[in-house]
Protein backbone atom coordinates (compact mmCIF):
# COMPACT_ATOMS: atom_id res chain seq x y z
CA UNK A 1 0.00 0.00 0.00
CA UNK A 2 1.56 3.39 -1.04
CA UNK A 3 1.11 6.73 1.30
CA UNK A 4 -1.04 8.24 -1.28
CA UNK A 5 -3.63 5.68 -1.79
CA UNK A 6 -3.98 5.69 2.23
CA UNK A 7 -4.29 9.14 2.37
CA UNK A 8 -7.06 9.23 -0.86
CA UNK A 9 -9.21 6.29 1.10
CA UNK A 10 -8.77 8.63 4.70
CA UNK A 11 -9.73 11.42 2.65
CA UNK A 12 -12.80 9.36 1.17
CA UNK A 13 -13.84 8.17 4.75
CA UNK A 14 -13.78 11.32 6.61
CA UNK A 15 -15.67 13.17 3.54
CA UNK A 16 -18.83 10.39 3.78
CA UNK A 17 -18.54 10.41 7.24
CA UNK A 18 -19.18 14.45 7.15
CA UNK A 19 -21.97 13.67 4.78
CA UNK A 20 -23.27 10.52 7.02
CA UNK A 21 -23.65 12.41 10.22
CA UNK A 22 -26.25 15.23 7.74
CA UNK A 23 -28.40 12.71 6.37
CA UNK A 24 -28.84 9.40 9.17
CA UNK A 25 -31.15 9.88 11.99
CA UNK A 26 -28.91 11.09 15.15
CA UNK A 27 -29.65 7.35 16.73
CA UNK A 28 -28.24 5.61 13.58
CA UNK A 29 -25.37 8.23 13.39
CA UNK A 30 -25.01 7.17 17.02
CA UNK A 31 -24.97 3.63 16.17
CA UNK A 32 -22.74 4.43 13.39
CA UNK A 33 -20.04 5.65 15.66
CA UNK A 34 -20.05 3.25 18.62
CA UNK A 35 -19.23 0.52 15.54
CA UNK A 36 -16.97 2.54 14.03
CA UNK A 37 -15.38 2.72 17.09
CA UNK A 38 -15.63 -1.17 17.47
CA UNK A 39 -13.32 -1.08 14.11
CA UNK A 40 -11.00 1.34 15.64
CA UNK A 41 -10.61 -1.42 18.58
CA UNK A 42 -10.01 -4.53 16.47
CA UNK A 43 -7.57 -2.05 14.53
CA UNK A 44 -5.86 -1.25 17.20
CA UNK A 45 -5.32 -4.41 18.97
CA UNK A 46 -5.06 -6.59 15.83
CA UNK A 47 -8.00 -8.41 16.70
CA UNK A 48 -9.88 -10.81 14.25
CA UNK A 49 -13.05 -9.63 15.70
CA UNK A 50 -14.81 -7.25 18.38
CA UNK A 51 -18.17 -8.19 19.70
CA UNK A 52 -20.29 -5.06 19.55
CA UNK A 53 -23.74 -5.83 21.56
CA UNK A 54 -26.57 -4.37 19.85
CA UNK A 55 -29.98 -3.15 22.25
CA UNK A 56 -33.42 -4.50 20.36
CA UNK A 57 -34.01 -0.55 19.45
CA UNK A 58 -30.37 -1.17 17.94
CA UNK A 59 -30.75 -4.48 15.97
CA UNK A 60 -34.19 -2.47 14.09
CA UNK A 61 -31.62 0.01 12.83
CA UNK A 62 -29.62 -2.37 10.82
CA UNK A 63 -31.58 -2.24 8.05
CA UNK A 64 -30.05 -3.18 4.39
CA UNK A 65 -28.90 0.78 3.89
CA UNK A 66 -27.62 0.96 6.88
CA UNK A 67 -25.49 -2.64 6.15
CA UNK A 68 -24.35 -0.78 3.24
CA UNK A 69 -22.99 2.24 5.05
CA UNK A 70 -21.37 0.06 6.95
CA UNK A 71 -19.63 -2.13 4.01
CA UNK A 72 -18.50 1.29 2.25
CA UNK A 73 -17.00 2.90 5.14
CA UNK A 74 -15.03 -0.63 6.12
CA UNK A 75 -14.16 -0.52 2.64
CA UNK A 76 -11.69 2.83 3.23
CA UNK A 77 -10.27 0.89 5.60
CA UNK A 78 -7.50 -0.92 3.37
CA UNK A 79 -7.27 -2.72 0.56
CA UNK A 80 -9.10 -5.55 1.54
CA UNK A 81 -11.78 -3.52 3.48
CA UNK A 82 -12.75 -5.24 6.88
CA UNK A 83 -16.24 -7.60 7.38
CA UNK A 84 -18.96 -6.56 9.05
CA UNK A 85 -20.82 -9.62 10.63
CA UNK A 86 -24.02 -9.22 12.91
CA UNK A 87 -24.53 -12.19 15.06
CA UNK A 88 -26.12 -13.32 18.34
CA UNK A 89 -22.33 -14.24 19.31
CA UNK A 90 -22.08 -14.12 23.24
CA UNK A 91 -25.75 -14.19 23.68
CA UNK A 92 -27.87 -17.14 24.85
CA UNK A 93 -29.68 -19.03 21.94
CA UNK A 94 -32.86 -17.84 21.16
CA UNK A 95 -35.97 -19.35 21.28
CA UNK A 96 -36.71 -21.36 18.03
CA UNK A 97 -39.75 -19.10 16.97
CA UNK A 98 -36.96 -15.82 17.68
CA UNK A 99 -34.05 -17.78 15.29
CA UNK A 100 -36.28 -16.36 11.69
CA UNK A 101 -36.30 -12.91 12.49
CA UNK A 102 -32.60 -12.93 13.85
CA UNK A 103 -31.92 -14.59 10.28
CA UNK A 104 -33.71 -11.93 8.93
CA UNK A 105 -31.78 -9.33 10.47
CA UNK A 106 -28.82 -10.27 9.85
CA UNK A 107 -29.78 -10.92 6.36
CA UNK A 108 -31.08 -6.89 6.11
CA UNK A 109 -27.83 -5.53 7.69
CA UNK A 110 -25.64 -7.35 5.23
CA UNK A 111 -27.76 -5.84 2.25
CA UNK A 112 -29.50 -9.59 1.46
CA UNK A 113 -33.17 -10.12 1.26
CA UNK A 114 -34.56 -11.86 3.76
Amino acid sequence: MNDRNFLERTKQFALYLAELQTVLDPESYALLLRILKGFNEAIVHRENGVDIPFSPREKELLTPEFGRVLTRLAGYLGPHGMQVVVGTHGSPPPAPEHDRSEVDAIARASGMSP
